[in-house]
């Protein structure tokens, strides 16, 4: 999602704790992105309207909008902002369109590169994709809800932090810190979990009036 105010005797024993804590530290990890996969990977197709705000360094509100999600495992995403300022985000074959229409363009991206390191992937991914991207550590929220924290493994990535929240074993929150400190929260309504999607929901027609950038071939029909 774009935001538019344009996520180591004595020495021998020191090695060794060393050592069990490096060990302990991964297992942990793969415990908790097994368990966060063991969440979302039943949810073959997902549905879903959300609220979205987007908060500056110092918590200010730079933006409120509306939207819906859908998704159809493994790799097909859609995301729709409705206002202020539309945006649809979806994936077309192995290309991740996103479409301005304000700015009249539509940006194209290799799927495999784009999804990289993004709440996308964890929606999309196995349990090997999120450990292999993301350190990730489980705690319980407020409500008995259930919070997963994932911090890139890439010191590059967009994203600082990506927080999930599960009420119920369903999706019901998403925060995404930026590398700049901007937070995103996602909340999410009117969810339908494995219903049927129609095949032109992730379906996407180039506007005539819209300059088509980035990785352009092949265009989708």
């Amino acid at each position: 999602m774009t935001d538019r105010t344009r996520w180591a005797g004595r020495g021998l024993l020191a090695c060794a704790l060393w050592s069990y804590t490096a060990f302990a530290g991964a297992a942990d990890t793969i415990s908790a992105a097994s368990q966060l996969a063991a969440l979302l990977e039943p949810v073959q197709h997902l549905k879903a309207e959300f609220t979205q705000t987007v908060m500056g360094a110092r918590r200010e509100l730079l933006q409120s909008a509306e939207g819906y999600v859908r998704i159809a495992r493994p790799q097909q995403f859609k995301w729709v902002l409705l206002a202020p300022y539309p945006q649809t985000i979806v994936t077309v074959g192995d290309r991740l369109y996103i479409y301005d229409p304000d700015l009249q363009q539509v940006q194209v991206k290799l799927l495999a590169q784009a999804l990289t390191g993004t709440p996308a992937l964890v929606l999309l991914g196995t349990s090997a994709d999120i450990a292999a991207q993301f350190d990730v550590t489980r705690e319980n929220a407020d409500g008995g809800a259930e919070q997963f924290s994932l911090m890139p493994k890439d010191p590059d990535a967009v994203y600082t932090e990506i927080r999930m929240t599960f009420n119920a074993k369903r999706l019901v929150r998403i925060e995404i810190v930026d590398s700049l400190g901007q937070l995103t929260d996602v909340n999410f309504h009117n969810l339908d979990v494995n219903g049927p999607l129609s095949k032109d929901e992730f379906e996407f027609v180039v506007p005539p009036d819209a300059d088509l950038i980035g990785d352009v071939t092949p265009k989708p029909a």
